[in-house]
């Protein structure tokens, strides 16, 4: 009872923490584009971001305008997370890959769920290397996801001028306050209904190195800051 008690605090806490952060944030975007291509691309008009976990913080507070479907792990400790994400106005479909044991631990009912929401038009996001890595590895079920629901896949990447790293397994990143970020979309990736899971692999490394060759462009980006769009939030897309 206790326990439930104090989550439920620290969760509340946490959406406070960060919707003071967002708040503090300024914010700029890039390939608005890529956005506008993959909507209108889409058999039911959305997208699906494929982020790393490391980059989540600024890729969550730099989508308050729109509701997304966003896969969080089904542990005690993401909670805070799912609070906050629910918060937002997002939905959240709570499921964690395979332990060591092999033992599904709601990973596969959470992914056919938000397939079903993502056919109904929503845009939804996912951390590809997550809930706990190896970080910068593109798992295969963004693309399960994307074949089935015929949803086209985005590369997201979301970078601060100035953030706090943890030692985590994937070095995760906290913008500090006031902090300048970055948002970049990047071109549209296909997953054919057809395609065999046996060739999911060259799609995975394609998502990889978009994501990191993005990253380092938007970087060079900064210098650029103040020709960048400031950008607006409609109907879930972020951009002009």
């Amino acid at each position: 009872m206790f326990g439930n008690l104090l989550l439920a605090a620290v969760s509340r806490l946490a959406y406070l923490v960060v919707l003071g952060l967002h708040l503090s944030y300024r914010y700029r975007f890039v390939g608005v584009e890529n956005l506008q291509a993959a909507c209108k691309s889409s058999k039911y008009g959305n997208y699906l971001f494929a982020i790393w976990h490391q980059n989540l913080f600024p890729g969550i507070t730099a989508q308050t305008g729109g509701q997304h479907v966003v896969m969080v792990s089904k542990s005690k400790d993401a909670q805070p997370l799912a609070y906050t994400l629910q918060k937002l106005g997002h939905i959240t479909m709570r499921g964690s890959s395979k332990n060591s044991s092999g033992v599904d631990k709601g990973g596969r009912l959470a992914k056919d769920q938000m397939t079903e929401i993502l056919v109904t038009g929503v845009p939804g996001a996912i951390t590809v290397d997550g809930p706990k890595g190896p970080a910068h590895y593109v798992k295969p079920g963004i693309l399960d996801m994307a074949k089935h629901a015929e949803t086209p896949i985005i590369p997201y990447v979301a970078l601060a001028d100035r953030y706090w790293a943890f030692n985590s397994w994937d070095k995760f990143r906290l913008p500090k306050p006031f902090s300048r970020i970055i948002i970049g979309y990047g071109r549209p990736i296909l997953v054919s209904p057809t395609l065999p899971y046996e060739n999911f692999r060259d799609l995975q490394e394609e998502i990889r190195i978009h994501l990191l060759e993005q990253e380092e462009a938007i970087i060079q980006q900064f210098k650029n800051w103040n020709t960048l769009s400031e950008g607006k939030r409609l109907k879930g897309i972020t951009g002009d």
